[in-house]
């Protein structure tokens, strides 16, 4: 039998219910709060070429739903706590759709339309599991599989040990080998054992780091109205993709190591100088976020442990563009040392000044997703894994560096309701010729420096290849169907 456990630490059987984390209470706080949105769905389709049992996959998924206990919890508000409530796997919603017999036109509109409406569709975490799954036959040789979860269950760490797992009790259910043992530790520990460090006072010092990192609170970034649509739902959002110059990113990689840190600190030094570009603020802050799994027991288990760290910044334009990046290496090793500390406690601590329905210190995103994703299989099946689109927005621009197939792109997210398309494109246009200068010439200051051309490739909704190959790219769930 599958177990859980309570606050306590002590087991339980499947069907009981444990106190959701810290993290997890501010994903149901939003949910609840925009029950239409899906902007913390991560929905994932994998294109399996070769031949797939799909009776063996639906077993490994559920498998994998087995050993990591957050795939198969709902939650629910009981004595004025939130808890998470265990499922048997076999609640986990698998579909199966045979479109073998469709013209390849249809199968493809009919894959489009799977993809977009799973990945708009919202969670109800009071009533369903934190994951769905539908099984889509194409051909003999062509499988896809959409995969879809809740953020409160599942964050970027999680995606490669999800996978992992689902490779392996593949294998393992083909050929017979017996399960594995269940794994040492579980999400409920996390959960357990961060808010005992919290209650104990361990992260007090973090949060004096914090509290006087962030005594003087930039406010909320004014952008250019140009291109907004005031229909829009708050929470909608659209995303557009951008080809960038390999070329530009390797000499970047090469100025990041010679001033002995990393293309992450080399960008976000320089995503601030375009913001400030863009908005006219000398003071501002963006977010980031760490994967918070500083403990090496949460290394192997599906769950949601990320914490979102802020980054202020005030414009010095006599600073130069090397000191910049050296000031912002500081700012992030510091705030690595000190990423423990919960965001929802830093806001509950230190009460900062809100708007409605912006986020506290920052409205804008940066990351960068810095390893090629792996090769994985399924048998003798290839498998390729993309991000479908919900069609909403987290928030007001998110900012998302990662590889796809050898290359690092930008996927661009805006609300429209706040940031036109076209101003969050301005915004990535003067991030990469202001990276070209700032990389060109590191002595020069930063009240001088001035973008240079780079060619840049722009995607956006709709713009389609044919096949399977190049369709998932331009699946996005769209917040005007659910209006």
């Amino acid at each position: 039998m599958s177990t859980a456990y309570d606050d306590s630490g002590r087991t339980a059987s499947a069907g009981s219910a444990w106190r959701a984390s810290i993290g997890q209470e501010r994903h149901w706080a939003y949910q609840t709060r925009f029950p239409e949105s899906a902007s913390f769905n991560v929905p994932i389709a994998v294109l399996l070429r070769g031949p797939v049992d799909l009776g063996v996959l639906e077993r490994a998924l559920r498998e994998v739903a087995t050993r990591h206990e957050s795939l198969r919890a709902s939650f629910g508000e009981a004595a004025g706590r939130l808890t998470a409530r265990l499922h048997d796997p076999g609640d986990v919603p698998v579909f199966r759709h045979d479109l073998r017999r469709l013209p390849e036109d249809e199968r493809i509109g009919r894959l489009r339309q799977l993809g977009s409406e799973e990945a708009a569709r919202p969670f109800d975490l009071r009533a369903e599991t934190t994951t769905r799954a539908h099984l889509v036959s194409l051909a003999a040789d062509e499988t896809v599989m959409i995969v879809n979860f809740h953020h409160i269950a599942f964050d970027g760490w999680s995606s490669p040990v999800f996978f992992d797992d689902l490779e392996e009790r593949y294998g393992a259910l083909l050929s017979g080998a017996p399960d594995r043992p269940a794994p040492a530790h579980r999400y409920v520990d996390f959960a357990v054992w961060q808010r005992r460090r919290i209650e104990r006072g361990q992260h007090d010092a973090q949060l004096d780091h914090w509290r006087q990192r962030l005594a003087d609170p930039p406010g909320p970034l004014p952008w250019p109205e140009g291109g907004r649509d005031p229909e829009a739902s708050w929470w909608g959002g659209d995303m557009a993709w951008l080809g960038l110059p390999q070329s530009l990113i390797q000499e970047a990689q090469q100025a990041a190591r010679a001033c002995g840190t990393s293309f992450f600190v080399l960008g976000l030094a320089v995503y601030q100088l375009a913001l400030r570009r863009l908005t006219g603020c000398d003071h501002l802050a963006v977010g980031t976020p760490f994967a918070g799994r500083t403990d090496p027991r949460w290394r192997d288990v599906v769950g949601f442990f990320v914490n979102t760290l802020v980054m202020p910044y005030v414009f010095r334009p006599e600073v130069p563009v090397g000191r910049l990046v050296e000031d912002t290496h500081r700012l992030v090793m510091a705030a690595h040392d000190n990423q423990d500390i919960p965001y929802g406690v830093l806001l509950d601590a230190l009460a900062p000044p809100m708007e409605p329905e912006r986020t506290p210190y920052f409205q804008t995103m940066f990351i960068l997703q810095n390893t090629p994703a792996p090769t994985r299989s399924l048998a003798t099946a290839t498998l390729a894994t993309n991000k479908l689109v919900t069609g909403s927005a987290r928030y007001d621009i998110t900012f998302s560096l990662g590889w796809r197939r050898g290359e690092l792109c930008l996927e661009l997210e805006n609300r429209p309701r706040l940031v036109g398309q076209d101003v969050a494109i301005e915004l990535a246009r003067t991030f990469f010729g202001l990276l070209a200068a700032a990389i060109a010439d590191l002595t020069t200051p930063v009240g001088k420096l001035e973008p240079l051309a780079v060619p840049l490739v722009v995607h956006r909704r709709g713009d389609l290849k044919p096949g399977t190959d190049g369709l998932f790219r331009g699946i996005i769930g769209d917040w005007r169907g659910l209006a």
